[in-house]
């Protein structure tokens, strides 16, 4: 029997063995990078990621060998270029999954035959289903007349008397339900009509955040590291895609916040017309929200506790 269970393959790119360098300045080359990250090893490459022509504040730089990318990172963490203090790490090689083998689903065997389905039953061993036989409609029509003739004048009233009987008590059974309703205080008012629906109570919506922006139209396929991975170039102390409950799918939005709100006013004005996976993402100030607990009585802030 062969192992059809999937293997993991770590897939190391043409370029070598790459660090992650982040705050970098808007204004550093490539050139200076190179020039920074070449001592005392040279380097293959020295790469700033940008948007469109603008530098997106980090870049990548590679290393012949695993050995060395480490050495730098070491070296040059926290080490000041372009008036910045950067941040250094082994970048992590992307990792591919072999497909898994396609599942061989196994024909279905026949059940076995009962041993009621084959035996022959005489039909003489069932009875027929017992109960009260329904007379007749003549019958019925007799008896009824029957019973009629026997009750006497009291089937000589007229006809006009027994509707106007009826209908008065119909009305007086529907005059004590309205005053039930509205004794008991049912949406109810003078006269028996319905009284309005109370208004929903609205979402109460408390100040703007100063540390904390909401980031919206991410991919659905965005985990936490690759939301933070976005904002690299800023001073981040969390990052997290709010997801679904149940089933921990991804709403499309998330949140990140920012070490003081210089650093939030920083992101507002330098994030721009950015893209994750050809989605443009809209990123703004959030803001925090309260709800009522009409149990409590009291107020409480939500799961997530921010929105936009």
């Amino acid at each position: 029997m062969s192992d059809t269970t999937p293997t993991t393959q770590v897939h190391v790119e043409e370029d070598g063995h790459k660090v992650f360098v982040g705050n970098l300045s808007f204004q550093t080359t490539e050139a200076e990078l190179s020039e920074l990250f070449s001592k005392p090893t040279p380097v293959l490459k020295a790469n700033i990621i940008t948007h469109g022509t603008r530098s997106r504040g980090y870049g990548f730089v590679s290393y012949d060998t695993l050995a060395q990318a480490e050495q730098a990172a070491a070296t040059y963490n926290k080490a000041e270029l372009g008036g910045r203090e950067i941040n250094v790490e082994v970048a992590k090689p992307k990792v591919e999954r072999a497909p898994a083998a396609p599942k061989v689903k196994t024909p279905k065997q026949p059940k076995a035959e009962t041993k009621e389905a084959t035996e022959t039953v005489d039909a003489a061993d069932f009875k027929p289903r017992t109960g009260r036989n329904p007379r007749s409609r003549a019958n019925r029509k007799t008896n009824r007349n029957k019973n009629e003739g026997e009750e006497g004048t009291a089937a000589e009233e007229p006809a006009v008397a027994n509707d106007e009987a009826k209908e008065g008590a119909r009305r007086k059974r529907n005059t004590r339900r309205s005053g039930r309703k509205g004794a008991n205080g049912d949406a109810a008012t003078e006269g028996g009509a319905a009284a309005p629906a109370a208004p929903s109570v609205p979402r109460t919506v408390g100040p703007p955040s100063k540390t904390t922006v909401f980031v919206a139209n991410l991919p659905f396929s965005m985990e936490d590291a690759g939301l933070k991975e976005l904002f690299a170039q800023f001073k981040v102390a969390n990052a997290h895609v709010v997801r679904r409950r149940g089933t921990g799918r991804s709403k499309g939005f998330g949140f990140v916040e920012l070490v003081d709100e210089a650093e939030q006013q920083n992101v507002i004005e330098k994030l721009t017309g950015v893209k994750a996976d050809g989605r443009e993402l809209v990123i703004k100030v959030a803001l925090s929200e309260e709800q009522h607990s009409e149990k409590e009585g009291e107020t409480k802030e939500v799961q997530d506790g921010w929105t936009a």
